[in-house]
C-alpha cells in the first residue's frame, strides 16, 4: 500500500492537489489532467533548428535564435591605397592619402550581381517555359568615395593634378608631367582597397572586403563648384564626390589581405591612452613643471601663447613630441610621408592575426 504522501497526490476525479509540503498555490498547486491547462500554446525555448523546423515560421523567443539575428552595423570602414599612380610626385601623394583615404566620409558604389539567363525550353499543353542559368556580369567598375574639401580646394587641385596629368584639356596629350614612363595603365592608375569592418573594428570581425585594381578618376573635375550661387548665400561647399573607374575584384584573397591592413591600422586597440593629441597637450608631461609656483604663468610648460611655442621650436619638448607622433604613425603604417610604390604589407602584429577568431586573441596595441 502506499505511503500517505503518494495518496495525496494520487489522481482522483481528473485532477490531483497537493496537501502538504509547499501548499496549493503556484506550480505546486492545483492540477488537472486536461489537455492544455498545464500547456502553453508556444514551444519553450530549444535550439535554432528546432525552431525552424517545428514552429511552421512562427519564431519563438528562443536566446540562441535571438542571437544569431545580430545586425549588420554599417558605418565603420576601411579605405586603403594599395598604389598610387606612378607619375605621382610626393605632395600629390599625401593630398591623395589625406583626401581619399583618411577623410574618406562614404564609399558608395556597389552594386548587386546575378544570374543572366542563358536560354529557355518550352514544354507542356500551356506552353509553359523553363529557363536556365547562364553566366554572371560583373558590374562593379566604378566606385564613388565621398570626401570633405576645404578652403584652397584641395581636393579639387588632386583630382585635376591627376586627370590633366593623363590628358592635357588643351593638347590632350598624356604627358603624365614630362615622367619618363610609358602611358599604360599601371603608370597612371592607383589600387584601393575597401575593407567594411564590424563593430569591434578587429581582423577578426570584417563583414566584408574588396579591391579596385588600377583606378583613374572618371568624374568630373569640379570647375562646376565654382558658381557663384544667389548673392549673399553664404553657402558652404563641404564635400566631394571622387567617382573612379577600375578593375573589381572581392574574395577569400582579399580578405586575407583585408586582416593584415587592419591589424596593421590597430584600431581595435585605440583608446584613451593611445590617442595622437597636439603638440602644446604634451608640454607639461614631457619638459615637466620646473617651478613649484602655481600661480606662475610664464613657467616653461603652461605658456601655451604662440611666441613662446615659436621661440621653443627647437626645445626639447618639441623633439619629444615629434617622436612620439612618429612612432605612432610608423606604428599603423599612416605615414603620409611614405610613397607606397608596391603592394603595401605591414611587418608587424602577423602574429595577432593568426590569433583572431581564437581563445589566445592579443590585443596588438597592448602587446606593445
Amino acid at each position: 500500500m502506499a505511503n500517505n504522501t503518494d495518496e495525496q497526490e494520487t489522481m482522483i476525479e481528473g485532477m490531483y492537489q497537493r496537501t502538504s509540503g509547499y501548499g496549493i498555490g503556484g506550480i505546486n498547486g492545483m492540477h488537472h489532467n486536461e489537455l492544455g491547462w498545464d500547456n502553453t500554446t508556444v514551444g519553450m525555448a530549444s535550439s535554432v533548428f528546432d525552431n525552424v523546423l517545428t514552429q511552421n515560421g512562427v519564431r519563438t523567443y528562443d536566446p540562441n535564435y535571438i542571437g544569431a539575428l545580430e545586425p549588420i552595423r554599417a558605418g565603420r570602414f576601411i579605405v586603403k591605397w594599395l598604389k598610387i599612380p606612378t607619375f605621382f610626385n610626393v605632395t600629390a601623394t599625401r593630398y591623395l592619402k589625406f583626401f581619399l583615404e583618411n577623410a574618406v566620409k562614404q564609399v558608395s558604389g556597389l552594386s548587386d550581381n546575378s544570374l543572366n539567363e542563358s536560354g529557355t525550353v518550352t514544354f507542356g499543353a500551356n506552353q509553359q517555359e523553363m529557363g536556365f542559368p547562364g553566366g554572371i556580369k560583373e558590374t562593379n567598375k566604378n566606385v564613388t568615395l565621398s570626401t570633405i574639401t576645404c578652403t584652397g580646394d584641395g581636393c579639387g587641385k588632386l583630382i585635376r593634378y591627376w586627370q590633366y596629368g593623363i590628358t592635357d584639356p588643351q593638347s590632350q596629350i598624356h604627358h603624365m608631367y614630362g615622367k619618363n614612363l610609358r602611358f599604360i595603365r599601371p603608370n597612371y592608375s592607383g589600387t584601393l582597397m575597401y575593407i567594411f569592418l564590424g563593430p569591434t573594428a578587429r581582423p577578426g570581425d570584417i563583414e566584408y572586403s574588396c579591391i579596385w585594381h588600377e583606378v583613374w578618376p572618371s568624374g568630373g573635375d569640379y570647375k562646376s563648384s565654382w558658381e557663384s550661387q544667389e548673392i549673399g548665400s553664404d553657402s558652404p561647399i563641404s564635400d566631394r564626390q571622387v567617382e573612379l573607374s577600375g578593375i573589381f575584384q572581392d574574395g577569400p584573397e582579399c580578405n586575407i589581405l583585408a586582416k593584415y591592413i587592419v591589424a596593421g591600422a590597430g584600431l581595435a586597440g585605440q583608446s584613451y591612452f593611445d590617442q595622437t593629441l597636439p603638440a602644446y597637450m604634451y608640454d607639461k608631461y614631457i619638459n615637466k613643471i620646473q617651478a613649484n609656483n602655481p600661480d606662475d604663468k610664464d613657467v616653461q610648460g603652461l605658456r601655451m601663447d604662440q611666441a613662446y611655442k615659436m621661440q621653443g621650436m627647437s626645445d626639447t619638448y618639441t623633439k619629444d613630441v615629434t617622436k612620439i607622433r612618429q612612432d605612432i604613425l610608423d606604428k599603423y603604417g599612416l605615414n603620409n610621408d611614405k610613397i607606397p610604390s608596391t603592394t603595401w604589407t605591414p611587418t608587424k602584429n602577423i602574429e595577432e592575426i593568426k590569433a583572431y577568431n581564437a581563445s589566445n586573441f592579443v590585443d596588438p596595441v597592448k602587446k606593445s
